[in-house]
């Protein structure tokens, strides 16, 4: 196992930073259509808007969370950062598991997709797979065992289901 304890600590403050960041592209996107943003952890609420404001403040989010995950691959590529990974494979799980929501509730980059026209999976699968190819580059680049990607995977989903819980049931 190339990961130690400290790595995992980092990891799960990497995932608040990215939802908050995340959530910070669509309230500044939304503010500044004028559509009078409401903040949350895990979500931003914003007043109805025309069809294109609403879709340039869904696409704000996604696009914060694609810069940071690109930008997280090319120091992880060029200098082997760990702490660097935990901000790719914190986008690429939080892309992941926003398109697995889809299923029940369409998430970004699904209504986007449907706003375009290209139907509920087309930029939830291209966003979610483009993400998960530079994490597992990112990973083979660390050399990194499947120990490794387990705990990433397990403290990975406690740390959403904390964040979800946290705007959900206490904020």
């Amino acid at each position: 196992m190339k990961l130690k304890a400290p790595f995992y600590l980092w990891f799960v403050l990497v995932f608040l930073i990215t939802n908050l960041i995340h959530e910070a592209g669509h309230w500044l996107m939304a503010t500044v259509l004028g559509l009078e943003p409401r903040f949350g952890l895990n979500i931003v609420r914003y007043a109805a808007g025309v069809p294109w404001q609403r879709a340039l403040a869904d696409a704000a989010g996604p696009l914060v969370t694609i810069v940071q995950g690109v930008l997280a691959y090319l120091v992880v590529r060029r200098s082997a950062s760990v702490k660097a990974f935990a901000f790719l494979y914190a986008a690429a799980f939080m892309r992941m598991v926003a398109m697995l929501v889809s299923v029940m509730h369409p998430n970004d980059e699904a209504r986007l997709s449907m706003y375009f026209g290209l139907g509920k999976w087309t930029l939830p699968i291209l966003v979610a797979a483009g993400l998960i190819t530079l994490a597992v580059k990112g990973s083979r680049r660390l050399g990194l065992s499947w120990k490794d990607h387990l705990l990433c995977y397990l403290v990975a989903s406690l740390a959403v289901s904390a964040i979800v819980g946290v705007d959900r049931y206490v904020l």
